[in-house]
């Protein structure tokens, strides 16, 4: 695989020196994250809210809304955004007691700060996560990450945001997480992480196109992996565009699983190039109880995220949120 000067991930995976530093660090770290959930629980939550898109992204992510689940046995993560005849919503994967594989959920969310009961809207007998919804010729797709399924399958809304109707597997046999659909010049870019010939499915970041996302004919990028490295290079949400740059958000599981996020730059994007170079690290700094953070998605000037909250295994106190549930 050709070297890219702007790409360091790909660099730091042809260093021994690197890779051996990083391989000690992710030991520790495993080491510290066994002490630690003996003394904490912790469940993931949603964040949201409006931002200056003009302005730093990273300062302004400090106080933002939020979606706690109502019981200790559910899970609200990876979390998108659709904007819809005026109105607002995001689309979450939650896990819960009486269904423990995820499942995909709806949220209306108000200027206020306010939102509705989670709606499921997609349950099935395997899991599903990571809802990347989006528009093609004003008509709503979806694709939700289904890799117990060996599947890339793409949805579509026949009453948005609540009714949903499988279109298509975008791809089959797969074991693939986190997929973005990703439309740039011409041509639909599939972002995803396949597990072959890895470990993990970090290790790897793979990339396909297409002219037609709804008949697509794929191809492989000949630079895949387009990305190579040590846990660090699965998608974190849709690339976006900040202050005329395309940003890709990465998830960075060095630490553990959803540690922290990355900001890269996309500085090449075509059927025959790709590079990215990194811009800024994201960790979980606007509360001393948040422990992590893994998904972004930035449209227009709304932003969500999510991330972990600890609570102490001797004090369960309640859990103090600066939103409120509207029903």
């Amino acid at each position: 695989m050709k070297k890219n000067k702007y790409n360091y991930s790909i660099i730091s995976s042809y260093c021994p020196k690197m890779y051996f530093i990083q391989y000690l660090k992710k030991k520790i770290y495993k080491l510290l994250n066994k002490l630690q959930e003996r003394k904490y629980n912790s469940h993931w939550y949603i964040r949201f809210g409006w931002i200056d898109p003009n302005q730093d992204i990273k300062s302004q992510i400090q106080n933002l809304y939020e979606i706690h689940p109502t019981s200790s046995d559910y899970l609200y993560a990876d979390g998108f955004y659709a904007q819809h005849e005026n109105r607002e919503y995001i689309f979450i994967e939650e896990i819960n007691n009486t269904h423990p594989d995820g499942f995909i959920s709806v949220i209306e969310i108000f200027k206020d700060g306010t939102y509705t009961q989670p709606q499921p809207i997609m349950k099935l007998d395997y899991h599903l996560s990571f809802p990347c919804v989006f528009k093609i010729a004003e008509e709503w797709y979806m694709v939700p990450e289904s890799f117990k399924n060996h599947t890339i399958e793409l949805w579509k809304s026949n009453k948005f945001p609540y009714e949903w109707e499988k279109h298509s597997n975008l791809m089959e046999d797969v074991i693939a997480v986190d997929s973005i659909p990703f439309f740039h010049e011409g041509y639909w870019y599939l972002f995803t992480s396949l597990r072959q010939k890895c470990k993990k499915f970090g290790n790897h970041l793979d990339l396909f196109y297409t002219e037609d996302l709804l008949n697509p004919d794929w191809k492989a990028h000949p630079q895949n992996p387009v990305c190579k490295g040590l846990l660090n290079q699965r998608m974190a949400g849709i690339p976006f565009y900040h202050n005329d740059k395309l940003i890709r958000p990465v998830q960075n599981s060095l630490k553990r699983y959803g540690a922290e996020l990355e900001l890269r730059e996309i500085i090449e994007l075509s059927p025959t190039q790709y590079s990215e170079k990194f811009i800024e690290k994201i960790s979980s700094e606007w509360n001393k109880l948040d422990d992590g953070c893994h998904t972004l998605n930035i449209v227009n000037n709304f932003i969500i995220m999510d991330a972990i909250r600890l609570s102490s295994k001797i004090n369960r106190s309640a859990i103090k949120t600066n939103s409120a549930l509207k029903i």
